[in-house]
């Protein structure tokens, strides 16, 4: 593939990605979208015939506040990933580190489903991240124009 065939497809992914982790993360904003996402998360595990823990509404509401927060962090995320886009040849250090954040998060959910009975859903999840993950690093380092640094 050419050079600039290939950047634009890169920017192409990197945007649309943008929109998936708005659009994904937005149900974690606030708890009344939380419940029915992790209703909804937990009979998609049920239906595949996924065991481990039941994701369930949390009850503290400290832990409720971590997640509506977490999922703000990774809604701007997103609008960085859109960003980023717009210039994909200067902002490419950005779509590294968000790549290289995935893959850590595959990482993490493999370990707590294999070893402390998370949700096996949580590794479907992870699977997504680890395959963007891995096409961002691919795009990244065949790429001769973009820079990380």
């Amino acid at each position: 593939m050419e050079s600039s065939a290939k950047t634009e497809h890169f920017r192409w992914w990197v945007f649309w990605t943008g929109i998936f982790n708005i659009v994904a993360y937005a149900a974690l904003l606030c708890p009344f979208t939380l419940k029915i996402f992790l209703g909804t998360s937990s009979g998609l595990g049920n239906a595949l015939g996924l065991g481990g823990t039941v994701l369930s509404m949390p009850e503290n509401v400290n832990h409720v506040i971590m997640i509506n927060i977490l999922g703000l962090m990774v809604v701007f995320l997103g609008i960085f990933l859109i960003i980023a886009s717009l210039d994909i040849e200067k902002r490419a250090w950005l779509v590294f580190w968000e790549g290289l954040t995935r893959i850590f998060v595959f990482l993490f959910f493999l370990y707590y489903v294999l070893f402390s009975s998370a949700a096996q859903i949580l590794l479907l999840f992870g699977i997504i991240d680890l395959i963007i993950g891995i096409i961002y690093m691919y795009y990244i380092f065949t790429i001769k124009d973009l820079k990380i640094t």
